[in-house]
């Protein structure tokens, strides 16, 4: 190669390495023209690791050369760590009969090799290590030409890899700021929706207040000549005023319970068909007084759940009086039940009003009223169907609702038929797995139902948000790369909002670089597992995930 074509090609590769900022396109460049200016059988380059301790092979030229898993060394190891740990240019004639030689997985065995450290005015970058499979040692001039390259290639590296650590400071600053906007949107929701609840318990309260003090007054100061059936009919509404007082205030105190975890279940098996019958009696008198049909469809007289029978009727209670409520004279509701798996699942129906589907969602959230206008109509806090939904998740249960406008509505709930309790004997075993590559999902279901884990799935970002907020688990496996919302967007949401604050999420991804598990870590994940994964140390890592979580 003549000495024109030689301070072209130089020219080419200054130009380049000043005004590229894309690291592959620079690295790729750069073993190009190692190439073409000395004759070699490969050139690889080597990038330091973020920890400083090891450098990792991630390029080769020709490109269709492998890189095994033996193309990392420690620095001080073999010729490529010697040689950048003292920041020296070593040329070996022989590299078969030098001791510091470690080969690189190619597909010959290198002879002849030169390694150039790479550094930066500021650090060591890396460095490029250039083979030939016959002793052919290096010459003085293409050590210098290459001492050329490899000083303007480390250079343009760093600013490469600057400038990407900058694009991704950039991107999660962004990702912060949507966050925090869409926080203070929820926290300017909830004062509003607070502000009506409070506005609407004003209301609700002072109504039957109005009434026993109103009535009570009438009879205690003889304010009225009344008959003996006038008085009956002021005490009969005395005591329904105050019924309806102590359920409103019941359902705060409920709800407040929950919030602080000082709700305790009484766990006692029982027949679904009975507690049914039970609470359908109560509420009968109520359906009747609108000319309601109040029906139970099918329960089998034989199916019977672990759960405590209280709480269970109240559920029940809080539907059928909902839809009650919400269906005109002359209609039908109806209540449900069977098994599906191991699961009891109840449904209460209604040929009633029903729900928009953009409503769906947000109808079982606390403070948050379908309506105003509606609901006015009706006596009750909206507070029902929150603590509905709650009761329901201390049982390990979850509830859904299926409803259009003028078609009424279907709200279904499950219940694990042993019980939360003895469902998860001595650890908890409810998982939520986040992961789009069905294969992925189902090799990762089939280990961990095999294992007695109760898993549930989710296929991408939004899915995952909806299901852990709306459900109870001992622990989300998330997936990184989601398709909508990433997973270490959803996991810093999850870490935000106080239900999920404390539920473990485990990183499961096929990133497995340090700064890939650093970068799960420092978003909120509690652990890390890379794929492929062993299905031994899988179930391993998760048993231990939930072991450190219930201490």
């Amino acid at each position: 190669m003549d000495d024109k074509v030689i301070v072209d090609l130089l020219g080419q590769v200054g130009n380049l390495f000043t005004s590229s900022l894309e690291l592959k396109e620079t690295i790729d460049f750069m073993l190009k023209a190692a190439s073409d200016l000395v004759e070699c059988d490969a050139a690889t380059v080597f990038l330091l690791e973020e920890d400083g301790t090891a450098l990792s092979a991630i390029a080769t030229f020709p490109f269709t050369e492998s890189l095994g898993q033996v193309a990392r060394f420690e620095l001080g190891e073999g010729i490529v760590g010697w040689a950048a740990q003292r920041r020296k240019v070593v040329s070996v004639a022989d590299a078969t009969k030098d001791r510091r030689f470690k080969s690189l997985d190619l597909a010959y065995a290198p002879r002849s090799c030169l390694v150039m450290p790479l550094e930066s005015p500021q650090r060591l970058v890396g460095a490029m290590m250039l083979t030939r499979r016959e002793v052919q040692p290096f010459t003085t001039i293409e050590q210098a030409l290459m001492q050329i390259i490899a000083s303007q290639a480390a250079i343009s590296i760093d600013n490469a890899r600057l400038y990407a650590a900058q694009q991704r400071q950039l991107a999660e600053i962004a990702s912060q700021k949507r966050e925090v906007e869409i926080a203070n949107a929820q926290i300017a929701e909830i004062s509003r929706l607070k502000s009506e609840f409070l506005a609407n318990m004003s209301h609700e309260l002072r109504t039957p207040l109005n009434a026993i003090l109103g009535f009570s007054e009438i009879l205690k100061d003889n304010l009225v000549d009344l008959t003996a059936e006038q008085r009956q009919e002021c005490l009969e509404n005395i005591h329904t005023s105050g019924k309806h007082l102590l359920e409103l205030v019941n359902d705060v105190l409920d709800l407040s319970k929950i919030e602080a975890g000082r709700m305790e279940l009484s766990y006692d098996r029982f027949g679904v068909l009975s507690a049914v019958k039970e609470v359908h009696n109560v509420i009968r008198s109520l359906s009747e007084r609108r000319d309601i049909d109040l029906s139970i469809k099918v329960v089998p007289e034989d199916l019977s759940v672990r759960a405590d029978k209280s709480k269970f009727k109240q559920v029940l209670y809080n539907l059928l009086s909902n839809a009650i409520k919400f269906t005109a004279q002359g209609g039908k509701v109806w209540v449900s039940g069977h098994a599906e798996r191991d699961d009891l699942v109840v449904t209460v129906g209604d040929t009633g009003v029903g729900i928009p589907a953009e409503h769906h969602a947000r109808i079982f959230d606390e403070f948050y009223q379908l309506d105003t206008a509606t609901t006015r109509q009706v006596e009750g806090t909206g507070l029902g169907l929150s603590l509905t939904r709650r009761l329901v998740e201390l049982h390990g249960g979850g509830i859904g609702l299926k409803s259009e406008p003028g078609k009424g509505s279907e709200f279904t709930f499950n219940l694990p038929l042993a019980g939360l309790e003895a469902t998860n004997g001595d650890r908890h075993n409810r998982i939520l797995l986040v992961e789009d590559n069905a294969s992925n999902r189902e090799l990762a279901k089939m280990v961990l139902v095999g294992k007695g884990f109760h898993v549930d799935i989710a296929t991408d970002g939004d899915e995952g948000l909806h299901k852990a907020r709306s459900q109870v688990y001992d622990l989300v496996l998330m997936d990184i790369e989601l398709p909508g919302k990433d997973g270490l967007t959803v996991t810093r949401m999850l870490r935000s909002d106080p239900k999920t604050a404390s539920v473990p999420i485990v990183a499961l991804t096929a990133n497995a670089m340090k700064g890939n598990e650093q970068e799960a870590l420092a978003a909120g994940c509690t652990g890390y597992i890379s794929k492929p994964i062993e299905v031994a140390n899988f179930v391993q890592r998760i048993s231990t995930y939930l072991d450190n979580d219930e201490q």
